[in-house]
C-alpha cells in the first residue's frame, strides 16, 4: 500500500461519531469518547467468553504512552511510569476478565473512597457467588470488607493501620519476628498483623 493511502485511511480512521462529541462541562462528557465503542466490545467480549477462576484480583495496571493526553497518569513507582492508568480484575491464570480505564479526577474535587468504588463496580458481578477477591492496601478499608462480606464476596487484603474503624493491635516494640497479633468482630471480619522485619497487616 502507498504511504501517501495509509497516511489518508489513518486520518479518516473512526471509532465513533466525531460530529456529536459531548462538549467539556457537558454531563456525558467522555475523555475516551473516540474509543468509547471499542472499549465497550472488548469488555464485553472479556466478560462473555470466559468464565473465570473463583480466585481474583484487583489491581492498577499502566499502558505505556509517552503522547499527550488529559488522562495520561505519572506513577514514578511502576515499571512504566508514563500511560494510561487501568483498574484490572485478573483471575488467578492471568486472564483479565474486567477493566476500567481510569481517565483522572473531575474538575478540581478529589474523589473519596476512590478504591472502595473500584471494586465494587470491578467486582459486581460476583455477587454472592461465593469468589475470593485479592486486592492491595490501596483499596482495603473496613467499611469495603463489610459491603463485600454482606454481597457474598470473600476477600483479603493488606491494609495501612492509619484507616478509620480498625481495632487495636499490638505495637511492633511488643512482637518479635515470626510473632503476630489478630482480632475478629462480630460480623467474622479479621485483622491479623504479623511481624517479619517489619510488620505486616
Amino acid at each position: 500500500m502507498p504511504v501517501n493511502r495509509f497516511s489518508w485511511l489513518l486520518s479518516h480512521l473512526h471509532l465513533n461519531d466525531n460530529s456529536v462529541i459531548p462538549k467539556k462541562g457537558d454531563a456525558n462528557y467522555d475523555k475516551l469518547y473516540k474509543v468509547r465503542p471499542f472499549l465497550n466490545l472488548i469488555l464485553k467480549n472479556s466478560l462473555a467468553v470466559y468464565n473465570p477462576n473463583r480466585i481474583v484480583a484487583i489491581d492498577e495496571s499502566m499502558i505505556k504512552f509517552k503522547g499527550r493526553h488529559s488522562s495520561k497518569q505519572y506513577m514514578p513507582k511502576k515499571p512504566i511510569k508514563r500511560g494510561y492508568k487501568v483498574w484490572a480484575l485478573a483471575d488467578k491464570y492471568g486472564y483479565l476478565w474486567n477493566f476500567d480505564v481510569y481517565t483522572g479526577k473531575s474538575g478540581d474535587t478529589v474523589e473519596k473512597n476512590l478504591g472502595a468504588r473500584v471494586v465494587k463496580n470491578l467486582s459486581a458481578p460476583f455477587k454472592n457467588k461465593n469468589y475470593f477477591l485479592y486486592f492491595d492496601n490501596y483499596f482495603t478499608s473496613y467499611p469495603l470488607m463489610s459491603y463485600l462480606k454482606s454481597n457474598g464476596i470473600y476477600a483479603c487484603g493488606t491494609v495501612n493501620m492509619t484507616r478509620k474503624y480498625l481495632p487495636q493491635l499490638k505495637d511492633d516494640k511488643s512482637l518479635k519476628q515470626g510473632e503476630y497479633d489478630w482480632n475478629t468482630d462480630q460480623f467474622s471480619i479479621s485483622i491479623i498483623k504479623w511481624k517479619d522485619k517489619r510488620s505486616v497487616i
